[in-house]
């Protein structure tokens, strides 16, 4: 009987921590989006008030991600080619974007796309754009993760409860 009760204990906990689990991309996708959001926003700083080219403004925007576009923009790459070579393994799984949605990737392209292809004028407007859109994605997703936080916490421990009955 001892046995049983600890095993009956041990599926609740495990299904909660299961749910737990599930509820963890959409954290991740809220966490990105803030820091993507943030790091845009200095970029629009770095280049539209500081007049620093786009492979330097990516450097000092603070963002892992922007740095390694700037990296991959060594040898007169443009900033779109650099980011289609970076996109496809930050959103693999694992990857530093794997839990953002296509709308989330839509705005990076759209950044990427016509980053340093403007004038100054221009290139504040998109990125005041991107920064923008990001900004309600991270909202949204927030709202996501409150919603799933208490579906997938309350589900994993239901279900936990439900073999734990069976098992007793």
């Amino acid at each position: 009987m001892e046995i049983r009760v600890a095993l009956a204990l041990f599926v609740v906990l495990c299904g909660a921590l299961g749910g737990r689990a599930l509820s963890d991309g959409a954290k991740r996708r809220a966490e990105a989006l803030r820091y993507l959001t943030e790091a845009t926003r200095r970029l629009r700083v770095h280049m539209t008030s500081m007049f620093e080219p786009v492979p330097v403004a990516l450097e000092h925007a603070g963002c892992e991600l922007f740095s390694t576009v700037a990296q991959a923009m060594e040898g007169g790459v443009s900033a779109e080619a650099a980011w289609e070579r970076v996109r496809d393994r930050a959103t693999k799984r694992g990857g530093i974007l794997d839990s953002l949605t296509d709308a989330d990737r839509e705005a990076l392209d759209r950044m990427f796309a016509g980053l340093g292809q403007t004038g100054r004028e221009e290139q504040d407007l998109l990125l005041s754009s991107v920064a923008e859109a990001l900004e309600i994605q991270h909202r949204l997703a927030r709202e996501k993760l409150k919603e799933s936080d208490k579906l997938y916490g309350t589900l994993g421990l239901l279900i936990g409860l439900m073999l734990a009955l069976i098992v007793i």
